[in-house]
């Protein structure tokens, strides 16, 4: 395992370049018919010789495509530009693969990995709100400064859950199991029964502790 960092510079943009594997390939069809143009095959031998300068190229060629995409789906500028950075770092480790072929133009495979980059981060930010629910932390950050939080309400909510529902918010949020993983451990017939059985247990919680507490409760009374 190597890791490689290069800073390209432009007048517009810096370009970080880490390289790393990051690309479900199965997004792409593998049964596609080849239809890359004469530029796109330039590219791709770019890339084969190690021309990092190309990035730079792709960057300005891309940058719009790729960043209307993530701006229309729920993301900001910055999102836009790690989106854009970590597609093309993809890219680059990807072509540089003894075997790879490009069987589809460059800019559909660009934008195959930039939205499987997306949903893959939009799919974390998922998991990390329903674990800062159930751990506190969303409800902390609108307390006032200074303030301790309580978070044992929580637990002692997570302990009114059925146990079916209880292990599979554990298994999701903490332990970080798949849903596969999960519909076999809880006797479920298949990952989809899973999630959605996850989001029913996720808005029990919230009932439970909307019904039975006020944002006041979980403020910690440090007044002697």
């Amino acid at each position: 395992m190597y890791r490689i960092l290069t800073q390209f510079r432009c007048s517009s943009f810096t370009l970080y370049y880490e390289g790393f594997t990051f690309i479900d390939e199965s997004v792409l069809s593998p049964r596609a018919m080849p239809n890359q143009t004469r530029k796109d095959t330039e590219i791709v031998a770019r890339i084969h010789e190690g021309d990092r300068e190309v990035l730079i190229d792709l960057y300005k060629q891309y940058e719009a495509m790729i960043s209307n995409h993530v701006l229309q789906n729920s993301g900001n500028e910055d999102d836009a530009k790690d989106v854009l950075q970590d597609t093309l770092v993809a890219l680059w480790q990807n072509v540089r693969k003894p075997h790879f072929e490009l069987t589809v133009q460059l800019s559909t495979y660009l934008f195959a990995i930039a939205k499987n980059t997306w949903l893959k981060q939009l799919d974390k930010r998922k998991r990390m709100k329903g674990e800062n629910y159930i751990t506190g932390k969303e409800i902390a950050e609108s307390a006032n400064v200074g303030q301790q939080m309580d978070y044992s309400i929580v637990r002692k909510a997570m302990e009114s859950l059925q146990d079916k529902c209880r292990n599979i918010l554990i298994m999701f949020y903490f332990d970080g199991f798949d849903m596969k993983t999960i519909a076999a451990a809880n006797g479920l017939a298949s990952a989809s029964v899973a999630k959605a059985k996850k989001h029913q247990c996720l808005k029990g919680l919230e009932g439970i502790i909307k019904q039975n507490y006020s944002a006041n409760d979980f403020y910690l009374n440090t007044e002697s």
